[in-house]
């Protein structure tokens, strides 16, 4: 088995649980009965259903990812059925991709399995204009033990672009379906390491809109984020059995509530939003982790902006917390104000300052074209949870051949959180909304592995993709900290990987990446991992294609025992219907 377990499943809710691996069959069979009844075309609106099917052959020679005296070879046969649903217009946006990937091992028969992959998110408009509903859900694989033996695929998981996840956006420039070739299958977690849990979140949220005269607009969302893991016997890594870990499953109830100027507002513009969300973990059992409890957040948050003339306006903005966050006692509760003004000397610049008692915040917003987008700001607040100086920055560019992007995030955060808020972005107006199809979802987290504690989480990430002709560059790096009020539960990782592809022949290109990962874990663990990949993609027909790639593998850990070499040979047939 590579699954661990997950226990506590005793609410009327975690019994879902039991029903959610049939879950996504009856989904399927649901969202394709209503696609048959519709016309299926190009037109807005219509259904846009594709079956497809992959079939491969990996070769390991380390198949459990052990040192050199430990290894073992298999060969491990994949074979993945799966359905993609699109209805974009009218009263129904619909994005559903699912997977059964299925593993048949050669030489370790009893490690065959079936595992789930499921990326949904569906919003309707239910009464005009008015109230509206998301459901989403997911199924994933995720790393257990920090620190623990992880196949590559997992490395530098968890940020806004690619990391080391080698490599989801690749385009080799070949004719046929968009799609057809997906490095998720090259690097598919199929190593033997007792490191790998199945997480599952769905999610349910409805809302309402409504404008008042043009003077009000008012939004009220609820949401409900259901996270659970496997719920099988325990598994433990034999090179880590003082690691085993159990992490609770999770249940979150939001409210928001945002009030803003209407249309008719002209120089004064204004918004109240309240904040209330409550994370409700089940009981746990782990070794090496206290149990938590509940986590409560809530705040009230209102803002000024009275423009003076084109250039300059004035600010304030006021708000009080009240929160509850395990693992943070140095949180401080209450309100706090500051008053500032806002600098345009013209339509692509803009800049503000806020200050007050408990609140000093700087930004610049510098948007010189469509194609150039450069957002940065400092805020030093006094009340909240971890209390201080946090830095949130957005960049994107993009030339006639070229792409640029870079990010940096500081949050308080959890697990359970992170995976929650993987299939959603955040739109203009503050609220929940999915990726698009170049979007990232955040499904697992890396090297780190599971837990129940809260921490503090830095993430930078930076990347470029560049194509001229036949040729395509692919660069990214990225940086994550995660503090706790322990400094020994302190980690980091960070990483780098670049991928260069060549379209040679009319239906035939070529491809060849390296990365690097580094991770400073707890109890002294460190890893250093070496991946390097080289290969062939063809296409067949319009819909159909192959690749063959040969893969190695390296990780120089301390202590030493965590260490290892693979070499993986892959063959693969792909085709969509």
């Amino acid at each position: 088995m590579k699954s661990a377990s997950r226990k506590g499943i005793g609410s009327p809710c975690r019994r879902l649980a039991f029903l959610w691996p049939f879950m996504p069959g009856a989904l399927l069979a649901g969202f394709c009965w209503s696609c048959w009844a519709q016309e299926v075309d190009d037109r807005p609106g219509a259904w846009r259903i594709t079956p497809r099917l992959g079939i491969g052959a990996t070769y390991s020679d380390n198949i459990n990812l052990a040192p050199a005296n430990e290894a073992e070879d298999d060969l491990v046969l994949q074979v993945d059925p799966g359905v993609s649903v699109r209805k974009r217009g009218g009263r129904l946006d619909l994005r559903l991709d699912y997977t059964a990937r299925g593993l048949l091992y050669a030489n370790n028969g009893d490690a065959n399995e079936l595992n789930n992959e499921l990326l949904a998110f569906g919003t309707a408009e239910l009464y005009d204009k008015h109230l509206f509903l998301d459901a989403y859900g997911s199924i994933s694989q995720v790393p257990v033990t920090s620190g623990g033996r992880t196949d590559a695929g997992s490395l530098g998981a968890g940020g806004a672009s690619p990391g080391l996840e080698l490599f989801n956006d690749v385009d080799f420039g070949l004719p046929g379906a968009a799609g057809l070739f997906n490095f998720a299958d090259v690097f598919s977690d199929i190593a033997l390491t007792n490191n790998q849990a199945t997480a599952h979140r769905f999610g349910i949220s409805p809302y309402w809109r409504q404008t008042f005269g043009g003077w009000v607009d008012l939004s009220l969302r609820y949401r409900y984020d259901d996270v659970f893991y496997d719920d099988e016997e325990d598994d433990i890594d034999d090179q880590q059995p003082d690691r085993q870990v159990s992490t609770s499953d999770s249940q979150t109830h939001t409210i928001e509530l945002n009030l803003a100027n209407g249309r008719r507002s002209d120089r004064l513009q204004w918004t109240l939003d309240y904040f209330y969300q409550r994370q409700e973990q089940d009981e746990e059992s782990t070794t090496d982790v206290t149990d938590n409890g509940d986590d409560r957040r809530e705040s009230v948050v209102g803002q000024l902006n009275y423009r003076l003339n084109r250039r300059w306006a004035l600010l304030a903005e006021a708000g009080y917390e009240d929160n509850q966050v395990a693992d943070f006692e140095n949180s401080r509760d209450g309100a706090y104000w500051g008053l500032g003004a806002m600098w345009s000397p013209n339509r692509f610049v803009e800049l503000k300052g806020l200050y007050g008692p408990d609140l000093n915040e700087m930004a610049l917003r510098w948007n010189p074209s469509v194609r150039t987008n450069l957002e940065i700001s400092r805020r030093d607040q006094d009340v909240g949870v971890d209390p201080g100086v946090r830095w949130q920055g957005l960049f994107s560019h993009r030339t006639r051949r070229s792409t640029w992007s870079a990010s940096y995030i500081d949050e308080v955060t959890n697990n359970q959180q992170l995976l929650g808020s993987g299939l959603l972005g955040v739109g203009p107006d503050g609220q929940p909304l999915p990726l698009d199809e170049q979007g990232q979802v955040v499904l697992d987290e890396g090297p780190f592995g599971l837990s129940d504690r809260n921490f503090r989480r830095k993430r930078f990430d930076a990347g470029v993709i560049y194509r001229r002709g036949p040729t395509g560059l692919l660069v990214s790096v990225f940086n994550e900290d995660r503090e706790g009020q322990d400094p020994a539960s302190d980690e980091s990782t960070q990483g780098a990987s670049a991928l260069w592809t060549w379209r040679f022949a009319p239906r035939t290109a070529s491809f060849l990446g390296a990365g690097w990962g580094h991770d400073d874990l707890s109890e002294d663990r460190q890893n250093d991992y070496w991946v390097s990949i080289i290969g062939l993609a063809r296409v067949f027909t319009p819909d159909s294609g192959g690749l063959i790639s040969y893969r190695y593998y390296r990780n120089d850990a301390d202590p030493a025992e965590q260490g290892f070499r693979e070499n993986r040979f892959n063959i693969r047939f792909n085709m969509q219907f």
